[in-house]
């Protein structure tokens, strides 16, 4: 997809965020299947019928999808043998059901252990806001939770996830897929243009 580093900055500059998502993650057949579209719909249909999501509306996302990292933390990783898959599941209705379990489990919070307390105070502060649950960190919690488990399991034993971690993420509706990947370009983008500030004004060095 991405030649290296320079052409993917490229990209994030020349392109709107919210733009960038729909030409690099939303369209092109993922860079972990290697321009494999049959490859690609066999296994996210495998993948929907075990968790019950139309195979439609599940969408890689991070180096899997590029080939590189756009976690702002990540500093464009690249995708090796040893990257997690991460799939947007774009479902309204397992985000009521996350959400409304996670509401009512309140009052139980005070048994939870401490990974678990903090992961619901993220999704407090700020996953819930932007239309997400990140099932990642607190699948464990969730009554789909083992049948998700066992699902994720068996597609690590699939090519082209053999022996690869893959992790879920909730979305409400294809907006808030677009705007949490677009909020993550962005600040790029804003890291970007800052560097290519300092490299005009900082002479040099002969």
């Amino acid at each position: 997809m991405f030649d290296n580093i320079a052409a993917l900055h490229a990209a994030l500059l020349e392109k709107e965020p919210k733009d960038f998502v729909s030409h690099y993650i939303f369209e092109p057949v993922p860079f972990a299947f290697d321009a494999d579209l049959m490859s690609w719909i066999t296994w996210k249909t495998r993948l929907g019928i075990h968790i019950d999501v139309d195979p439609q509306d599940i969408v890689l996302t991070g180096s899997a999808a590029i080939g590189y990292s756009l976690n702002p933390a990540k500093s464009y990783k690249a995708f090796d043998t040893i990257s997690d898959i991460d799939c947007g599941i774009v479902s309204p209705y397992y985000f009521e059901i996350a959400w409304r379990y996670l509401r009512q489990l309140r009052p139980s919070w005070l048994s939870l252990p401490n990974d678990s307390k903090r992961a619901i105070r993220s999704h407090q502060r700020n996953y819930v806001f932007s239309g997400t649950i990140a099932t990642d960190r607190i699948l464990g919690l969730l009554p789909f939770g083992k049948t998700w488990q066992r699902a994720l399991d068996s597609m690590s034993e699939i090519h082209p996830t053999v022996g690869r971690e893959v992790k879920l993420r909730i979305y409400k509706d294809y907006d808030s897929l677009r705007s949490y990947q677009a909020s993550n370009i962005e600040r790029l983008r804003n890291e970007l243009g800052d560097t290519e500030k300092m490299d005009a004004v900082i002479p040099t060095q002969e």
